[in-house]
């Protein structure tokens, strides 16, 4: 009898913790769920690390939209999507079912961060909720992102991301 009753604490502590992984993993992906743009990089303001780096703010600017477990990502050099794996504090960028990088969301900063590596380099990327316009002026986000006037190489900016997935085998769309 005593077994039975361990047994049946087990599977109901299985239980219990797969509904609890469940309910936070469905809290994540609607608070992330939504238009996202790149915000700083390596802990620099976009519009500064363009500047200081040569880069185009145009060229710099990246947006990301997450939905339905696909994030797709647009810059300068096109659009790509990827498949999303959610995790309870943030999801998995996967490309033909290989983790390309791992977002974490700051509920309480309301921001995605990850690291990429471009050509040896790594770039760390936080993410705000909105939109900056490609190429041009800042719309949505925060104001004064496009005014930096160059930007990062596509390599380390938000291209960058978006350039390792197309050079993986995605397409960019137009």
């Amino acid at each position: 009898m005593m077994k039975r009753m361990k047994k049946l604490a087990v599977v109901v502590l299985a239980v219990a913790m797969m509904a609890f992984c469940m309910v936070g993993c469905g809290s994540v992906q609607k608070d992330v769920d939504t238009d996202w743009t790149l915000d700083k990089v390596n802990g620099q303001a976009l519009a500064d690390w363009a500047a200081a780096n040569g880069v185009e703010m145009g060229n710099a600017t990246m947006n990301m939209n997450v939905k339905d477990g696909k994030a797709t990502v647009t810059n300068y050099t096109g659009t790509v999507s990827y498949d999303v794996d959610y995790k309870s504090n943030g999801f998995e960028v996967k490309q033909n079912g290989s983790i390309l990088f791992s977002v974490t969301y700051n509920k309480d900063a309301q921001t995605l961060s990850y690291k990429f590596n471009m050509n040896g380099t790594d770039f760390d990327y936080e993410l705000k909720k909105g939109t900056s316009e490609i190429g041009g002026a800042s719309q949505g986000g925060e104001e004064g992102a496009a005014e930096g006037g160059e930007e990062a190489p596509a390599e380390g900016g938000e291209e960058g991301a978006a350039d390792g997935a197309a050079e993986g085998g995605e397409e960019a769309a137009e």
